[in-house]
């Protein structure tokens, strides 16, 4: 007697439901820390290469030997000049790169940094109006009166921009204009106060090498503190590239954090100012370089 098993019933298969992609994710994150960590390295290099550039007679030889020996000319040229020179240009990239990379988030628009906004026309003619009045501020007076004028200018601008149709082009057209106007009021009175603007002229023009190891130290812990905290509030930074209406229903107080990320986008770019005087496109250029890695 033969028995039969009856036939299951062969059904349509259902394909496997795709897993986590916990592998690309993590070759993402290989890759980026890996174009991070070169960067890094590439910038510490440079970092030690303008340690032995100059116009003093003191080369790399020079440097390595006060490792051991003490040569006072070689120290002197290092730590008044040399040092001081480096730890801007890493401080003011610093401060301007976080700087144009937040302005460019909260305006969602990536030709936003503080020179198109005229955040540092607007920190250059306060220091220079404050000159003018005969007023010698110390250098964290001189900050604050430079995050002022910034500040003022920036809501000046977005004020401009907004007031008709939204585009890229309206609002470096914005900021060119108002930038352009407030640099004209800063060479009036440059040139009708040559006298009480002395030394302006230099620091106006924008250069890493006209400042001292004191101005780097005070002004250094403002943008470290200022980094660290837009780093912190980079969630949130993120939510908001969603859309005021995304980032609303997802609990964030769209109002309050931008107005405190463009508060310290504006004390870095302050920061950067007092260091360096108004210097231009590396807000703006920074954060598309590093949106490239």
């Amino acid at each position: 007697m033969t028995t039969t098993t009856p036939a299951t019933p062969v059904g349509p298969r259902r394909a496997p439901r795709p897993g986590p992609p916990t592998a690309s994710r993590a070759r993402t994150a290989a890759t980026r820390g890996t174009a991070f960590a070169l960067a890094g390295v590439v910038v510490a290099v440079l970092a030690v290469v303008d340690l032995t550039l100059g116009t003093a007679d003191v080369g790399a030889l020079d440097l390595l030997r006060l490792v051991t020996d003490r040569d006072d000319e070689a120290l002197a040229v290092l730590v008044a000049s040399r040092l001081p020179r480096v730890l801007a240009a890493l401080l003011v990239g610093a401060a301007l790169g976080a700087a144009g990379a937040v302005l460019q988030s909260v305006a969602r628009n990536p030709l936003a940094s503080p020179d198109t906004l005229a955040v540092n026309a607007g920190g250059y003619l306060a220091v220079v109006a404050a000159a003018v009045l005969g007023l010698a501020l110390p250098l964290p007076a001189r900050g604050l009166l430079a995050f002022l004028g910034g500040l003022a200018a920036a809501a000046l601008v977005l004020a401009v921009a907004r007031a008709g149709a939204t585009g890229p082009t309206r609002l470096v057209l914005a900021g060119s204009a108002v930038s352009l106007a407030l640099g004209s009021v800063t060479m009036v009175l440059l040139l009708v106060f040559a006298q009480e603007t002395t030394g302006l002229f230099a620091w106006g023009s924008g250069s890493v090498a006209q400042s001292g190891l004191r101005t780097v130290l005070q002004v250094g812990p403002v943008a470290l503190l200022g980094v660290a905290a837009l780093v912190a509030l980079g969630r949130r930074l993120d939510l908001l590239a969603l859309g005021d209406d995304a980032a609303r229903s997802l609990g964030l107080d769209v109002r309050r954090t931008r107005v405190v990320v463009v508060v310290l986008a504006v004390v870095l770019a302050a920061a950067a100012v007092t260091v360096a005087g108004p210097i231009g496109f590396v807000g703006l250029a920074a954060p598309v370089l590093a949106r490239m890695l």
